[in-house]
Parts: C-alpha cells; structure tokens; sequence
C-alpha cells in the first residue's frame, strides 16, 4: 500500500510539473505554481479515467492491457486487435497531437480509407480528451514517461 502512494505521488507530481512545463512553453503569461493545485490534477485523472472506462476499455481493457493477439494477428473482421495504451505498446511513440486526433476522431483521421474499429469518440468534449489522454500518459511507467518528454520536446 505505502509504494502504491507513493507511486501516485509521483504521477501527480509529474503530470504538475507537465502542466506548468507545458503551459509556460505555450503562453506569455507567467505560471504561478499555486494555480494547479494537485486536487485539479487529481480531478483531471479521475475524470480521464472514468472517461477511459466508458469509452475505450472495451477493447483497450480495464488496465489498458489491449487485446492479446494485437501485434501478431487479426480479429474475426480482418481489423487490428487494440494495442495496449499502458506503456508496453507503441502509443508512446506518438505525439499529444496525434494520440489526441486517435481518441477524438478515430485512425480515419490519418487514413480515409480505415475501416477498423477505432472510429474516434467525437463526441466528447476537448476537456474530456485531454483527460483521458492524461490518464492513459499517468500509468505509463517512469521511464516511458521521461522518454516522451524527451521525445516530444515537451
């Protein structure tokens, strides 16, 4: 129990300083520490998560597992299985725009001619979105998460 706290401390930490990072790259306006506190963030994951379980589980699964068989083979309608979204797949890979485009609008986004199942949710709001997609960047282990940073210039 005391290292699953602790583990959530350091995700909360880090999605904080992710957003004062991001924020102050993105706008002139001086970030003042005190304006996120660790109750919106917290709110922000909750939401993602409940979002996440609504929307995406049933193929990506309850802990962001994906489907067994989703590098080597296809399902029963020749589509994709789904990836996992926890750090053991590719997702990582991808850029917040892009992860951001999947989840909204789905893979036709990127290829018109896509007839797989991951057809977006675009009815969810931008908030919404971006809370799921904090959610699924939370549960990404530590290393996967620095190397994204990293990657994306964040």
């Amino acid at each position: 129990m005391k290292k699953l706290l602790i583990l959530l401390v350091i995700i909360i930490l880090s999605i904080v300083s992710y957003f004062i990072f991001f924020h102050s790259k993105n706008s002139t306006e001086e970030v003042n520490i005190s304006n996120v506190s660790l109750d919106e963030v917290s709110a922000k994951l909750e939401l993602g998560k409940a979002l996440y379980y609504t929307h995406c589980a049933s193929c990506h699964g309850d802990n962001l597992q994906g489907q067994p068989k989703w590098k080597t083979s296809l399902d029963e309608d020749g589509h994709n299985y789904a990836p996992p979204l926890n750090g053991t797949g590719h997702t990582w890979h991808h850029s917040e725009e892009q992860l951001y485009n999947i989840i909204r609008y789905g893979l036709k986004f990127y290829n018109e001619n896509y007839e797989g199942k991951m057809q977006g949710n675009d009815k969810l709001s931008d908030e919404d979105v971006w809370s799921i997609l904090a959610y699924i960047k939370s549960v990404w282990p530590e290393s996967i998460q620095k190397k994204y940073k990293t990657m994306t210039k964040h």
